[in-house]
């Protein structure tokens, strides 16, 4: 009841100042009728007033009376239903601008995160861009500095062969020289000079074993170094038992070094001597 009357206060208002309105004009007509001067009786009359008449009259005037609470009461209830049927509508308009305002602001959300996506998005995209460039520009930087070096390589490559096809030739003109000079020295007789000396000296040098026969014949293997050191001494083909080739051996050992060659271009590192005592 209080909610019903906090909600419909104004038409109940209304209601109770129109049931004053119509009560004040019952009693000032009331009154007027009271205040109305009796008129002049000539004559003395009887009046015989039916109560039947006076019941209609007054059943009459409530049934007016009722007629106009129910009217007014029916006032009230349209203003009360109007005034429910404005704030229904009211709060509707509220909800719909509520939800209306709930979807701009839901819209300007979803708009702000798309904008943000797009924003990041564009940035990863020049960051990949970035990138991309950047090990592009890299990788053509360590294939320039391939080629430069590949380039280097090939040309420090054929300029050693260059040096080392000029070296060859020298050393083979060399070689051709020296060969050339020990062939005309050995036509000389020079070569037979120098291995006579060698094998005078081993046999100087040599002590003759007990099983040493006559005709004894040797093919010696000597391996020297520069200045006529021995480095080493095989004896091949022989017609001597152990003791011989022993004893030939630490003859040859004995000689070291070896007397030089009468002329340098006959040296040789690796000699084969005949050995032969008699």
């Amino acid at each position: 009841m209080p909610e019903f009357v906090r909600q419909h206060w104004v038409y109940l208002l209304a209601a109770a100042l129109l049931h004053i309105l119509f009560a004040g004009l019952f009693v000032l007509s009331m009154i007027s009728m009271a205040r109305k001067p009796a008129p002049v009786q000539l004559a003395i009359q009887a009046v015989v007033v039916d109560q039947s008449v006076l019941d209609r009259a007054s059943r009459a005037q409530e049934r007016e009376q009722a007629a106009a609470a129910q009217k007014r009461r029916q006032e009230a209830q349209r203003l009360a239903e109007e005034q429910r049927a404005e704030q229904e509508r009211q709060a509707e308009e509220q909800q719909l601008r509520e939800r209306q305002e709930q979807r701009r602001q839901a819209e300007e959300q979803q708009l702000r995160e798309r904008q943000e996506a797009e924003r990041q998005e564009a940035e990863r995209k020049r960051a990949e861009e970035a990138k991309r460039q950047a090990e592009e520009a890299e990788r053509k930087r360590v294939e320039e500095i391939k080629r430069r070096q590949e380039e280097e390589a090939q040309r420090r490559k054929a300029a050693e062969e260059a040096r080392a096809q000029a070296a060859r030739e020298a050393e083979l003109r060399r070689q051709l020289e020296e060969e050339e000079g020990r062939m005309q020295a050995l036509d000389a007789g020079a070569g037979n000079v120098y291995a006579a000396l060698i094998e005078q000296r081993i046999v100087r040098n040599w002590y003759r074993p007990p099983s040493a026969r006559p005709g004894l014949r040797c093919v010696v293997h000597v391996t020297q170094a520069p200045g006529g050191t021995v480095l080493s001494v095989r004896i091949g083909e022989c017609n001597g038992d152990a003791a011989v080739k022993q004893s030939i051996e630490a003859a040859v050992m004995r000689s070291s070094p070896l007397p030089p060659p009468p002329d340098a271009r006959l040296f040789e590192r690796n000699l084969e001597l005949v050995f032969k005592p008699d």
